[in-house]
């Protein structure tokens, strides 16, 4: 049975390894201050659609406390948290270790990989609408559950990838082990980026983008731009255009909003380096003019948003 550490107990990571465990899989948790004691105390709740159910007694640790070896590891944190990981992960992860990145921010693989000897570190992306309701409490919108992985190229595939798959899919999660994961994480990016971006600018919901006006239209902006410089970048999308990333957004639910879009409304330390401005600088590497995105970043540093 592979081992699998989650790092990271908020949405994301917190729904993610409720999954596997109740399908009995080896999984546990890193997390801190007051979700470590929450976890270690009343176990993790997850509320759903069809109700309220706690999982308990949860394995989770700190990093001083986790002393195993694991063969998996899903990294559910802020891309803004993933240095302050880095030592531990240098320490519990060998040769044989997988690491997925389940980040908003495109790329986040390859950069962490160039840091990271020892751990294969493939690319990945998740899709779930999960909030935080306490700490160690998580409510679970609808019943999407997608996770979205594999290496970057054939020299990197390993046999245990395949063996991650099987044991999503008796999880009850949507595994997508792809070949061509440069793509499929860019398919995210150009819905979630335009999605925060419009979203934070204007303080909108999802409601405003699924009807025609100046919303959709800034929206359907942003995603051109994130297109043009995935075509730049030799990212073959394969057809997907801004209809695409567009029918993303009308299956939100209406009051739907991205969580770096709360991080920056209730003045949180927020993704906005790596989601919003990182495609003006990949513009300006890549030739491409990115007007839309310039304007919201303009407005954004103008509300000391870093």
């Amino acid at each position: 049975m592979l081992k699998y550490l989650i790092i990271g107990a908020g949405g994301v990571g917190g729904t993610l390894g409720a999954y596997l465990q109740r399908a009995g899989l080896s999984v546990s948790f890193l997390a801190h201050g007051k979700t470590l004691e929450a976890l270690k105390k009343k176990g993790l709740t997850i509320v759903g659609d069809e109700g309220e159910e706690t999982l308990a007694p949860v394995a989770v640790f700190d990093e001083a406390s986790y002393n195993e070896t694991p063969d998996v590891i899903f990294l559910a944190l802020k891309s803004y948290s993933i240095d302050s990981v880095l030592p531990f992960l240098e320490r519990v992860a060998t040769e044989n270790t997988v690491i997925v990145p389940l980040c908003n921010v495109f790329g986040t693989g390859e950069k962490l990989q160039k840091k990271l000897e020892k751990p294969l570190v493939t690319n990945g992306c998740i899709y779930v609408m999960a909030n935080v309701e306490e700490p160690g409490k998580i409510r679970q919108l609808g019943k999407l559950m997608r996770v979205v992985y594999g290496a970057r190229t054939e020299a990197e595939a390993r046999p245990v990838l395949k063996d991650i798959r099987a044991d999503l899919e008796k999880a009850g999660v949507e595994a997508v082990l792809s070949d061509n994961i440069r793509r499929d994480c860019m398919k995210k990016f150009a819905y979630l980026s335009p999605h925060g971006a419009v979203g934070t600018y204007f303080y909108i919901t999802a409601a405003h983008l699924q009807r025609e006006g100046e919303y959709r239209n800034f929206y359907r902006g942003l995603v051109r731009e994130v297109l043009a410089i995935a075509e730049k970048m030799g990212i073959d999308m394969e057809g997907f255009s801004e209809k695409d990333s567009l029918a993303v957004v009308d299956r939100l639910a209406k009051e739907m909003t991205t969580s770096f879009q709360k991080d920056v409304a209730a003045g949180k330390k927020s993704e906005a380096d790596g989601l919003i401005y990182e495609v003006q600088r990949l513009g300006k590497r890549y030739g491409v003019e990115t007007p839309y995105y310039d304007e919201v970043i303009e407005a954004l540093k103008s509300r000391g948003v870093e």
